[in-house]
Order: C-alpha cells, then structure tokens, then sequence
C-alpha cells in the first residue's frame, strides 16, 4: 500500500531509518488484516511482524474519522514502549504536510487531537487498564510469555467485543492457551497464519569450501528446497541455541512450532513423514468409498456440550490408510450415535469399535437399538473398555503403522495431536489443555482392524490391486499415439 512506503521504520540489521519496502511474510499478513477479525500468527523471530501490525494500526487511526482506539499489549515493559516508540517514529517521519497535532503523546498513549483516534500500549501484566475504556483493535504481542494467558486473553475479548484481535508469538510452552488455540483453529473461530524461518529471505550465511548436506539435512532439503546458504544459517543457530530450541524459535512447520522433544510416544521424524492435510468443518475426506474396500471404525466419544470432541476415524483394510476422519464437541450421545451409524453404513457396513466407558455406553446401545451388528466385540463378546492396558494396547499398533511409513497422510490436527502425546504414568496421554480425541479413535480404528479376518483383507488387497493395474493401463493407453490420424 502507498501509505505504508510513507512510514520510517528502522533496519535490523544497519539501525537506519529508511522506508517501508514490506517482506512478502508482511504483504501476506497485510492480506489478512484487511478480510478477518480474529488471527493467530505463529512466526520466528525477527521478521517484522509486530512492525507490520503497528504499522496497520497507525494506518487504520490516522486514516479514520471517528474515535477508534487500538491497543497493543507486550509481555515485558520495554517491548511495550518499544512499540509505542514505533508510532511516533511513523507520525514525526512523515512529511511534514502530512504530521497531525495530538491531544496526547506519552510513553503509553498517542491520541489525535482532531479525530480523538488513538493507539496505546500495556504491558500482559497491567492489563486492568483496558477495562477503563472500548478498544476497538487489540494486538497482543509475544503472547506465549504471558503469565496469564487465558485471564489476559478474556479480558482483552471483552473489551473490544466485535473488534479484530490479533495474537502473534514465538512458541513458548507445550499445552499453553497459545498452543490450544492453533491447534484448534479454524474450527474455533481463528484464522491461523504461519511463517517459517526457511521463507525468510534474510535466513541465509555464507557458506565455507568445506559445506557437504548431512544425513539428517537431506529430508529438510527435500521438504523446503533449502539451499546450502540456508542450512549453513541453519547450523549456526543451532550450534549456539541447540536444536530443540531452534525448532521452538525457527520452526520449520507447525509440527515444529511445537516439538515436543525426546519425550514423545510417536516418533517426531516419522510423523514428520506424513503430509499434512488441512482440512475446514467437522468431517475430514481422504477418499471416496470403494465397493470392494472393506473398512474399520474407531469412535471416541464426549458429552457433546464443548470441551472434548467427539470423533470417528475410518481406515482402508486395502491401503492401511486413513478414508475418513469426523471431529465435533457440540454433537449430543444419541446424535454422535446416528452419525457413527451413517458413516458405518456409507462405508461398506464397517465394523465400528467404540469404547463402552462413559459417553460410549449410549452410543452403543443406541446402534444396536437401530439393528447395527457389525460392531466390535472380544473373545468373550464384550465391548472394548477403556483402561491402561487397552490404551496402550491400541497406540501400539497405531504407533506400528506410523512407523512403518503405511500412513502417508492425515490432518494436521491429528498430527498436532500425535506429536503431544508422552507417556503419563503408564499410557500415552496429551498434556493437560490439550485434545487427544482424533488421536484416540484412530488408535481404536487400527486396533479394530486387527480382528477382520486375514481372508476378508486380502480379498480387499486384491482389489485394490486391480483398481492400480487398471489405472495404470488407462494411463499407459491415453498415452500411447494412434495407428491413424484423426480428421480434421
């Protein structure tokens, strides 16, 4: 926008005061402060995008006519009056016809003395001050380092009611306010924006006569298409900070955002294998129905009144990969009920596996109310409890396929999930304030997988065989060249 090239920001690198040329990470954000309200940034350090959100800010108030205030908060005190330095650096390094009076200018406040419009700074441990009066645009800078997230975050929502918020932070702290909300987004309301540090076009260092990729560097190349300026940065950083707070400070992707480090139950490298696949609204569509598929169904169910999801996972016995996912925390027992039944029956009357602790008791009263056979029993017909044992029991043969490379897709959100999981006194568990739910149902779908007879497998085996040779002579037809020269 010609208004920002107006603005006099300072370089990073030489201190001096020139022009605003926007990164294209700022252009990108930019974009999407103009079409949504509620964002959430996950960024490296040190690629402007506190300066692009003030910068916005000191656009949309000097440019308006009425008394919009926008607020910005900062986890320490000297970020805070950093920031609001920057809004006097953009107002006095205007030309001079463009300056306007203020009515306030301190270390806290800049107001216009014309339009009353205005922009303040806190600190996340005064934020008492933003009760006194309706923001109408809050930025909460660094929000990973707040004391208090939530309290923070719920006061700010109620002062700028249907205003825009936008959050944006480093990673800090595995199972945090920050972290729930990515993961939950966009099912929650939020737009989720992302910036890596392999994107960034400063990320790079010259690189010595003697630089060779190492083992370990070869998938990132392969992943992002880094070049050898890129990882010779990358090396540095981490020989100064170590790799697993490099991964917290310059992630590489959102599963690197949160790494979760030695501790976790699933292998981080082989979930790294995975492509992730976004997906908006509670179902989650890998692959059309086939009728010679055949099919398992693993459930986990909730109360359906917020909080836990209830989830259903279906995986293909031909490919052992992920069909269909589902995922929702406002869907009653009975209603989660009715669903497991469409999808049972949408997939070639799959046998479901679905938990009788809890929420699962009614669900599984109600399929066979409705006449539903197919559904997952044990040796001495009675359904799947929950415990321990059986937990372990079924994310062992889910952590099997994972890392055997046979699942080469799925959600972020379930990766997000597989990625927390640790080892909680005994079974695998997502630190508290984090989901398990799509983590638990397809351990339940590959579990019940186990139990479909070997025959019945390799029958859909064959077909899917058959679907492959098919294809593949299809495709070896289209290209072959006619014996003749079609008509003109």
């Amino acid at each position: 926008m010609k208004f920002f090239k107006l603005l006099q920001v300072q370089d990073k690198y030489t201190g001096a005061y020139s022009s605003f040329d926007l990164y294209p990470e700022q252009e990108h954000l930019l974009s999407i402060l103009q079409k949504k309200k509620k964002i959430l940034v996950i960024k490296p350090r040190q690629i402007g995008v506190s300066t692009l959100l003030r910068a916005f800010a000191f656009w949309r108030t000097y440019v308006s006519v009425n008394p919009i205030k926008y607020g910005v908060l900062s986890f320490h005190d000297r970020s805070a009056k950093h920031l609001r330095k920057m809004d006097n650096s953009f107002l006095y390094g205007l030309p001079k016809m463009l300056r306007r009076a203020c009515s306030i200018d301190n270390t806290t406040d800049l107001v216009f003395d014309d339009t009353n419009a205005g922009l303040s700074s806190y600190t996340a441990r005064s934020t008492g001050g933003t009760r006194s009066f309706t923001l109408n645009s809050a930025h909460l800078s660094e929000f990973a380092f707040y004391p208090d997230q939530e309290e923070v975050l719920a006061q700010v929502m109620a002062t700028i009611g249907t205003g825009q918020i936008v959050i944006e932070s480093t990673p800090n702290t595995v199972g945090d306010k920050f972290h729930q909300l990515c993961s939950e987004a966009p099912d929650n309301g939020w737009t989720l924006v992302t910036f890596w540090w392999w994107q960034h076009q400063h990320y790079r260092s010259p690189v010595p006569d003697s630089f060779v990729v190492r083992e370990e560097e070869e998938r990132l190349v392969a992943a992002y298409n880094l070049e050898p300026e890129q990882l010779q940065w990358r090396r540095e950083q981490i020989a100064t900070v170590g790799i697993d707070k490099f991964r917290r400070e310059y992630p590489a992707s959102i599963e690197d955002a949160f790494a979760f480090g030695s501790s976790s139950y699933f292998d981080p490298f082989a979930l790294d294998l995975i492509e992730p696949i976004h997906f908006d609204g509670n179902d989650r569509e890998y692959e059309k129905v086939y009728d010679d598929d055949v099919y398992a169904i693993g459930v986990d169910t909730s109360g359906g009144v917020g909080g836990d999801y209830s989830t259903i996972a279906v995986v293909s016995l031909a490919s052992r990969e992920i069909a269909y996912q589902y995922r929702c925390n406002k869907v009653s027992p009975v209603d989660f009920a009715q669903k497991i039944l469409m999808v049972a029956q949408r997939f070639n009357e799959a046998m479901v596996l679905c938990e009788s602790n809890n929420h699962g008791h009614v669900v599984l009263q109600k399929l066979r109310d409705w006449g539903y056979v197919n559904l997952w029993y044990d040796e001495k017909g009675k359904d799947w409890v929950t415990t321990s044992k059986s937990k372990i029991e079924a994310y062992e043969v889910l952590r099997e396929h994972i890392n055997e490379n046979m699942i080469s897709r799925m959600c972020v959100t379930t990766i997000m999930e597989l990625r927390s999981m640790t080892i909680y006194k005994v079974a695998p568990e997502a630190p508290k304030g984090l989901h398990d739910d799509l983590a638990d149902s397809l351990a339940l779908a590959y579990r019940c997988s186990l139990d479909i007879p070997s025959y019945v497998i390799r029958n859909a085996q064959q077909g899917l065989m058959d679907r492959l040779i098919s294809k593949r002579r299809a495709k070896r037809i289209r290209s072959m060249r006619l014996p003749y020269k079609s008509a003109e």
